[in-house]
């Protein structure tokens, strides 16, 4: 499994330059995903406000705010750290990919197919998807909430398929990227269906896999956000009364 480029990092005297900049780089990217990732995990399992003390009456946040706040810290948060080391956002995987990887993507979701429709028979699935409950009666809730999430799916993956991955990657090659980054990915899974806890882990290392291996994050968001909209219109149609 190959690292964010091309060449190897750090792996002679010659580059020694080099070598001081991908430590500073991984560690600065460890530091800024392990700070997102607490935060988040602690954020989403609280079910509070943002803005609320432990003690506020106000309980749940709305679908906006777990939008807002979630994107700020996945996508913005990162941005601002790769600026300030001054660096492209090519070497975090956002660049022309390598042939095959829209190919290798589709072969995903093909994949998935069957067990997205064991899952939406499922008790603990259809209680808890789509994130909307609206959108499993409403057209318009539907396209509303499969947007907006198509967007939390686009930052999900940037963080953890672009920069974590490509991050870490570069001092530490990309087998501990690919591990590390899932690990996080499963834990940041933590309150959805135990089933789907336990698959995250295996889809973040294969998700990791497909970034380094096309040099580019895009074909996981798109299988991710592919597989979101299927399964929450195979969970509505296996409901009765819903949208299908």
């Amino acid at each position: 499994m190959s690292g964010a480029d091309d060449s190897s990092p750090g792996c002679s005297a010659a580059q020694g330059g080099r070598t001081v900049s991908d430590l500073r780089v991984s560690a600065a990217v460890a530091l800024v995903g392990s700070a997102v990732a607490v935060f988040l995990l602690y954020y989403n399992l609280s079910g509070r406000p943002v803005w609320a003390a432990p003690s506020s009456l106000f309980h749940g946040a709305s679908w906006e705010e777990y939008l807002l706040v979630n994107t700020t810290a996945l996508l913005f948060v990162p941005w601002l750290s790769v600026a300030a080391l001054g660096l492209d956002l090519s070497e975090f995987g956002a660049r022309n990919p390598r042939q095959g990887a829209s190919r290798i993507a589709a072969l995903f979701f093909a994949g998935m197919a069957p067990l997205l429709l064991w899952a939406s028979t499922r008790s603990e699935f259809q209680s808890y998807y789509p994130l909307v409950p609206q959108a499993a009666y409403d057209f318009r809730w539907l396209v509303y909430h499969e947007i907006t999430y198509g967007f939390y799916l686009f930052c999900w993956e940037w963080f953890f398929r672009g920069y974590l991955t490509f991050g870490l990657a570069r001092r530490f090659g990309g087998v501990s990227a690919v591990a590390a980054q899932a690990a996080v990915f499963g834990l940041l899974h933590i309150g959805k269906p135990a089933p789907e806890v336990v698959g995250s882990f295996v889809a973040g290392v294969a998700l990791g896999w497909l970034a380094l291996r096309g040099r580019i994050f895009l074909p996981c968001f798109w299988v991710h956000w592919a597989v979101s909209v299927a399964f929450d219109c195979l969970v509505i149609w296996q409901r009765p009364g819903g949208l299908f």
